[in-house]
């Protein structure tokens, strides 16, 4: 464990550095390394799609290296977006694609499609208050599978493309004995759309809640 608490600082003691300015040198440096899980509340822009928020899962590790300050925090994440596709818009988008549906009669019915992704954000940490921490940063997300839960489509994977960058903000709250929580809202950046024939643009938004604990 010390070892490993030593490579992290090693990793990440050079971004840590660029954001630092103004600080005294003297200040001390904490690392974290830590476990977390919560909901990913997620959906999809466009007229295709369901517009409310679905619950799907989240868990991951994180770790940290920061002042009183100000730190820098690096998540690996896996996550479960729900859709929901929007019945006969759908249909009307995706009708005139030969084989794109399994079974026509059932075309126009609202199908439930969960995205499993890996995600990696790289968030910049600001202390607010007392144990409350501001976070913004880049994420970038890769896409695991794509499960057609009810079997509507030939090929529910190729429906969106390969990834998808992000930007996170969100409240991070230390409470006792090792333990935290946060929320975090995430705009997609990418359009995630395999087809560019498509007159709308599919861009992710995602409300995330967590409970997390530090292993050291």
């Amino acid at each position: 464990m010390k070892y490993t608490r030593l490579l992290l600082a090693f990793l990440l003691l050079p971004l840590l550095s660029n954001a630092q300015i103004g600080l005294s040198s003297a200040s001390p440096i904490d690392v974290d390394l830590g476990l977390k899980v919560g909901a990913n509340f997620a959906k999809l822009d466009g007229n295709t799609w369901d517009n409310g928020y679905k619950a799907g899962f989240l868990g991951g590790i994180y770790g940290s290296i920061h002042t009183k300050k100000v730190g820098i925090q690096v998540e690996g994440l896996f996550s479960q977006s729900n859709y929901q596709t929007g019945g006969t818009e759908f249909y009307k988008v995706y009708k005139g694609v030969p084989g794109f549906f399994r079974n026509i009669a059932d075309s126009a019915k609202q199908g439930d499609i969960t995205v499993s992704h890996f995600s990696i954000p790289v968030l910049l940490t600001f202390k607010l208050f007392s144990n409350a921490w501001v976070q913004l940063g880049p994420q970038y997300s890769g896409i695991i599978s794509v499960n057609d839960k009810d079997d509507m489509l030939n090929d529910a994977r190729g429906l969106f493309g390969n990834g998808d960058f992000s930007g996170v903000m969100g409240v991070w709250l230390n409470l006792p004995v090792g333990l935290n929580a946060g929320a975090r809202y995430i705009i997609g950046f990418s359009d995630q759309r395999n087809s560019a024939a498509l007159s709308e643009a599919w861009k992710n938004r995602m409300i995330q809640l967590h409970i997390g604990y530090n292993i050291f």
